[in-house]
């Protein structure tokens, strides 16, 4: 299929209008511009409203006939949805027809799209529509209101309302079925994480647990009367049960339900009866977390999910118990999660459900809708019509929520960081934008600094040159995110993947390239021993791999077999970390044959670990910065772990580079909910 009509009209469809000159999707003040993948697949839908249009016809069009994957397909007509969603969220406009294809569904009627001929001449045509059309619309979308106002009303959010103003950071929400106790976690002036109790009807707050004892994660239990927690250090991890209320003499005791492997971050959640824990666990930072139920009245530990053996993801991240039902967000990819719905006592899935978003809380609005956390956004989830929109846009990330009638709680955390640099002895603040500052990374003559800002609401790529002047190289492709940046070898170039493709940047220009499309599935990319050469990870053949791609002659050429997730070339050997165990490993280009060089290489070093002029660097956790002499394997601090360290490093020509906090601050919000 071709598109027969110029690429310079202008299209209405509804109240949303389209300027496919400009790649402009906009109704009212509220505009965005289409990636070219996105607006060639909307040209194939527009070419027939109302009606199916294939996969291969897309491909046809979208793809140029190219060989594509379904996921890929998947991915970019959920792009779009987006699109349209973040102009119009009260309108699904790109239905899927299971095993057909997908079709565009102009609101009300077909007779609500106009493709109208841009006149020659006039840029901005398609936002001087003749005024009839408007009010045509909008009388139109006037009487519908009015004719379907028995629908289930949907939910309005008045302006958020300061619970609590303490200093550091208070989160993970828990509220008893009554709604008077409020509990959630903050520091304690010793440092750790403490448990506090808020009684709403008046307004008292106090600590619960031990000002010297980590405890962190709690639930309340329905009726009020205790909670659970956990307990975990370096050594163990403990999930107990306490009291709310003090005994005769005075005190409180608490009894352990549940030993768990220490490397765990355990999320509990409460069945509404009161007589079943619910919470997540993992064996180690390896493995994904998976649900499991704990019976409070036997302290039988039943495990409820089961991943499949090629899963490669963090497993089963957030849940949320109702009377007949559990719902399970399990991570998929970047950008999507799984919902899934269970019986709560055998763990039977009775619904799944692919969401494209990265969600990471929930919970139950009502028997039939979910409230579901994205960043800083808050969506609305109705099962039976599987419809997603957006409820709410916080200025800040959103942690957790409770709700209780009309009235919804949540915690949100204020992330800002700078950027520091230590060079012979001296540590100066090289970054301070009173912002989130990111991901520093040191051009290989160390004159140019490239970093992550979200300085303007959203992260995007910034450069500061030798002179210490900061400016706006690029946007990031797709939904705004993080990404890992990677210098060329010339300084002239920066690489990174997002959303299973990669891009360069010309550093002079700030164009944007795509060097793989998003069917190589590309995870950590890195140049290769050339230019020419990305050496980038995949999990196309199953699981994570690393692979070469020699840009000049196209080739691809698998290096690893036994798993690989982060990669170095260095004087013909290929060094490596993996996606599911901890340690550094080295081999030759060619041949299977791996040596373990550093079992002590935590994967969080995907992230950060180089080779520069013969050392290796990379992180320990809670010790610092390492070097390792990669002639002689021989291994030296560094630079000590400052404290609130981001994680984020670079060195080059002994100067390091980080990022720290400037200090965290969350607090508690009230929002009123209101039919509209």
């Amino acid at each position: 299929m071709t598109i027969e009509q110029p690429q310079n009209d202008c299209w209405q469809i509804g109240p949303v209008h389209y300027d496919a000159k400009e790649r402009r999707l906009g109704m009212g003040s509220q505009q965005l511009y289409l990636e070219p993948r996105q607006h060639q697949l909307l040209l194939c839908l527009l070419q027939l409203p109302g009606q199916v249009v294939s996969r291969e016809q897309l491909i046809s069009q979208a793809w140029q006939g190219r060989i594509v994957s379904d996921s890929a397909i998947n991915r970019a007509v959920s792009v779009l949805r987006k699109a349209f969603n973040a102009v119009h969220p009260e309108q699904d406009y790109i239905e899927t027809v299971p095993k057909l294809g997908y079709r565009l569904q102009p609101p009300l009627s077909d007779a609500a799209m106009v493709h109208v001929p841009r006149p020659k001449g006039w840029r901005s045509f398609c936002y001087h529509r003749p005024v009839l059309v408007w009010l045509t619309t909008l009388l139109v979308i006037i009487l519908a209101v009015w004719f379907f106002n028995t629908q289930p009303v949907s939910l309005h959010l008045s302006k958020p309302i300061p619970h609590t103003s303490f200093n550091g950071v208070e989160r993970q929400l828990s509220l008893n079925l009554a709604g008077d106790r409020l509990l959630y976690q903050r520091q304690s002036d010793q440092g750790v994480t403490q448990i506090w109790l808020n009684t709403l009807t008046d307004m008292q707050h106090k600590a619960v647990t031990e000002s010297h004892l980590e405890s962190s994660n709690a639930a309340i239990s329905p009726d009020g009367s205790q909670f659970a927690f956990v307990r975990q250090d370096s050594h163990r991890c403990q999930v107990l049960l306490q009291p709310l209320d003090l005994n005769d003499n005075g005190t409180t005791t608490s009894s352990v339900l549940h030993t768990c492997p220490v490397d765990n971050v355990p999320l509990l959640s409460w069945q509404p009866d009161g007589k079943v824990l619910y919470f997540r666990q993992r064996a180690d930072k390896t493995q994904p977390y998976q649900i499991y139920q704990l019976t409070l009245a036997s302290g039988a530990v039943h495990q409820l999910t089961l991943l499949h053996t090629d899963y490669n993801g963090s497993g089963d991240i957030a849940l949320a118990a109702s009377a007949s039902q559990l719902a399970v967000l399990r991570y998929l990819s970047p950008a999507s999660t799984a919902l899934l719905l269970l019986a709560p006592d055998s763990g039977r899935i009775s619904s799944y459900h692919e969401l494209p978003e990265r969600f990471t809380s929930l919970i139950w609005y009502d028997d039939n809708t979910l409230l579901l956390v994205a960043g800083q956004q808050l969506y609305r989830y109705q099962l039976d019509s599987r419809k997603l929109n957006m409820v709410y846009h916080n200025a800040t990330p959103l942690n957790t929520l409770v709700s209780h009638g009309t009235q919804l709680y949540f915690s949100s955390t204020e992330l800002n960081s700078d950027i520091w640099q230590q060079s012979k002895g001296q540590t100066t603040l090289r970054v301070d934008s009173s912002r989130h500052d990111t991901m520093p990374r040191l051009s290989h003559q160390a004159t140019q600094l490239a970093f992550l800002s979200n300085r303007q609401g959203h992260y995007q790529l910034w450069l500061q040159d030798e002179t210490g002047t900061e400016r706006l190289l690029t946007e990031l492709p797709g939904k705004p995110g993080f990404v890992r940046l990677e210098w060329s070898a010339d300084d002239t170039q920066l690489l990174f993947s997002k959303d299973d493709a990669a891009y360069l940047v010309d550093v002079a220009t700030g164009t944007l390239s795509t060097a793989l499309p998003a069917e190589q599935q590309v995870g950590v990319i890195n140049f290769g021993a050339t230019p020419q050469q990305l050496l980038f990870s995949s999990r196309r053949s199953g699981d994570w791999q690393l692979w070469l791609y020699d840009r000049q002659t196209q080739v691809f050429q698998q290096l690893t077999e036994q798993g690989g997730y982060s990669g170095r070339i260095w004087q013909n050997a290929l060094y490596f970390s993996k996606f599911h165990q901890d340690g550094l490993w080295r081999k030759a280009l060619t041949g299977n044959e791996e040596q373990l060089l550093l079992a002590q290489f935590d994967k969080i070093n995907w992230l950060n670990w180089q080779i520069e002029q013969g050392n290796l660097y990379y992180y320990q956790p809670d010790q610092g910065i390492y070097q390792l002499d990669l002639a002689g394997l021989n291994t030296t601090l560094w630079f000590a772990e400052p404290s609130h360290f981001v994680r984020h490093f670079n060195v080059r020509d002994g100067i390091t580079v980080y990022a720290r906090h400037s200090g965290l601050q969350g607090d508690i919000y009230r929002l009123q909910l209101q039919p509209q």
